[in-house]
């Protein structure tokens, strides 16, 4: 099925034209150099209606809206609610379906104490202390691991390889990835992000999109709940340093 856009329409001209060029050139004024450029023409316009099939079908200034809209509406609700602490990711084995963002409610609420799966709510009891209550999100990171095939292996070679198949070849919003590990923290280089990377609230306490995609990946490959510790963009370079609740990451 056909996708009206401008490669659509410039390659549909130039196979008739091509069609035309090539049927007149070697029925009527026999000349090889007439036949063999309508065959060109046939070919440039086959490859064209074939890019007009990998077109979005919204435009990136839509999607950056949605992006911001679903961000905002948050970061607006946990700024409401008095939050202070950042987001902890937690992995599938916790949260039932895929990584998602955890606030709790209160400052000492104990997170290392959460060993059962959570319920698929908004507002969720991890524990049996009065205080063991937050809300769970789905964010962009949870979107975008969907995307991948298999399960991220726990190594970091293995998260740095699961990164750059995410990031540079899929959703193609980076050009490079590089990670690191030692104990209970990972540092994850990620050279010229194209998502953007604001300074407010939101980003403070969820992180940047590109954070919450490294996040999410980074809980479901060690299966243990992360926290953004530190994200900083600078000459092209964004780092972000995440700290794991558990054991050694080697």
């Amino acid at each position: 099925m056909f996708r009206s856009n401008a490669y659509t329409w410039s390659g549909l001209a130039l196979f008739v034209g091509g069609l035309l060029t090539a049927f007149y050139g070697q029925i009527v004024l026999e000349l090889t150099w007439v036949t063999a450029l309508g065959v060109s023409m046939l070919i440039i316009s086959f490859v064209l209606i074939s890019l007009s099939r990998t077109i979005p079908r919204l435009p990136p200034e839509v999607c950056s809206l949605l992006l911001q809209t679903g961000i905002d509406n948050m970061a607006t609700i946990i700024e409401e609610l008095g939050i202070k602490g950042k987001a902890v990711y937690l992995p599938s084995s916790l949260t039932g379906s895929r990584p998602r963002a955890f606030f709790p409610l209160h400052a000492n609420a104990h997170l290392p104490g959460i060993t059962q799966t959570l319920p698929n709510r908004f507002i969720v009891r991890h524990g049996s202390h009065p205080d063991d209550v937050g809300l769970l999100f789905s964010t962009v990171g949870s979107a975008a691991f969907a995307l991948l095939k298999t399960k991220p292996v726990s190594t970091p070679q293995g998260l740095e390889a699961m990164l750059t198949t995410l990031l540079v070849g899929t959703l193609g919003v980076a050009e490079r990835v590089s990670v690191t590990a030692d104990e209970n923290h990972a540092s994850i280089k990620v050279q010229h992000p194209q998502l953007e990377n604001r300074s407010d609230w939101s980003y403070e306490r969820l992180g940047s999109p590109i954070a919450s995609i490294v996040a999410s990946v980074a809980t479901e490959a060690w299966d243990k709940p992360v926290t953004i510790r530190r994200e900083e963009t600078k000459n092209g370079l964004c780092t972000i340093e995440l700290e794991v609740t558990g054991e050694n990451l080697q």
